[in-house]
């Protein structure tokens, strides 16, 4: 039988969450992620006060020959760490520690995983590093216009945003719109079917597991309202989907699918200009495009947020796991995937 996933209540618990600024640090991210992968795992969310808690610790152990203990919504999540105001950090690495030397969390390796490198809280636990990856970001001046943002990219970026709409329009009936509650369930299959396209079948969205946890989590954003999945619709028919959530300050770029046939229309741009805008437009602070390199992303994006996994060792079965994955530099060594 699963074991319930416990921790301060939700309310608390997304509260600390809006003060890390992080969507995927929420209870509703990881009781989503915790109903379809526990898998038998054990929960453990530390905090550093269970009445009124500034910092939680968000994990959950498995393996019998190799004990691993790893956040809670890692796989699906882009960003990860320690549930709290910036300014409590320093409460994470000693309330991790302490429940490894007590016993309370019994692990042969932590694994850190998709943590921002800007804020190395984790070194106090010495820490090694595995791996690093970029998280490209588009960060709004406070009062600046859309017009303002377009005057400093380049005149064949402005060219293309002010044309390729029009010519779109010119040619076919364009409706850009925002899923509901009506709506979501269809706008979710042409998300998938629109993605498997663009990716022709070899993506992890697609696997059967993440397909029903996006889905789940999705409706819990739009219940929260938390949901931007925009669609666009080309003469009935819906051509891109984009499926971002708008969280605190920030609008996080989740997952994008266009109908490959109509690349020539640039359809997937002509969505992500109009999600762009519309972030900037309703005070967003940052646009986040997340884990990955894809250069669709710095067409748009003014600054880099990347993240790394750190592997904490204990004793001599993780300090050997922990130094194969560093040789291979690959986060996914230590162990799989949830």
């Amino acid at each position: 039988m699963q074991q319930p996933l416990g921790g301060p209540d939700p309310a608390t618990w997304d509260a600390l969450a809006l003060r890390a600024r992080n969507l995927f640090a929420t209870h509703a991210w990881a009781s989503t992620w915790w109903a379809e992968y526990a898998d038998g795992a054990t929960p453990h969310v530390l905090a550093d006060d269970p009445v009124a808690p500034r910092v939680l610790l968000p994990l959950h152990a498995r393996g019998r020959l190799l004990r691993q203990v790893r956040w809670i919504g890692h796989g699906p999540a882009d960003l990860l760490g320690p549930v709290c105001d910036p300014a409590d950090l320093s409460l994470a690495a000693p309330l991790l520690r302490s429940a490894l030397e007590s016993g309370d969390l019994p692990a042969d390796v932590v694994l850190l995983q998709d943590c921002p490198l800007d804020r190395a809280w984790w070194e106090p636990l010495d820490a090694r590093p595995i791996s690093t990856e970029v998280s490209p970001v588009l960060r709004f001046e406070e009062g600046r216009t859309w017009s303002d943002w377009l005057a400093g990219k380049s005149k064949n970026f402005r060219g293309q945003v002010n044309r390729k709409p029009r010519t779109l329009e010119r040619d076919h009936e364009v409706t850009v719109r925002l899923a509901t509650a009506k709506t979501l369930e269809q706008d979710l299959a042409d998300l998938f079917a629109l993605h498997a396209a663009r990716w022709e079948g070899d993506s992890p969205l697609l696997d059967p597991r993440q397909h029903r946890f996006t889905a789940a989590f999705a409706a819990l954003a739009l219940e929260r309202g938390w949901l931007r999945l925009w669609s666009l619709d080309v003469n009935g028919r819906c051509v891109s989907s984009l499926l971002t959530f708008a969280f605190g300050p920030d609008v996080y770029c989740y997952q994008f699918g266009r109908d490959p046939e109509m690349d020539r229309e640039s359809v997937g741009f002509v969505l992500l200009v109009h999600a762009v805008r519309d972030a900037l437009e309703s005070g967003a602070r940052e646009f986040r495009f997340l884990r990955g390199n894809e250069d669709y992303k710095y067409r748009f994006a003014d600054a880099d947020a990347p993240v790394g996994t750190w592997a904490v060792p204990r004793g001599v079965r993780g300090r050997a796991a922990v130094s194969l994955a560093a040789r291979r530099r690959a986060a996914g060594s230590v162990a799989g995937t949830p």
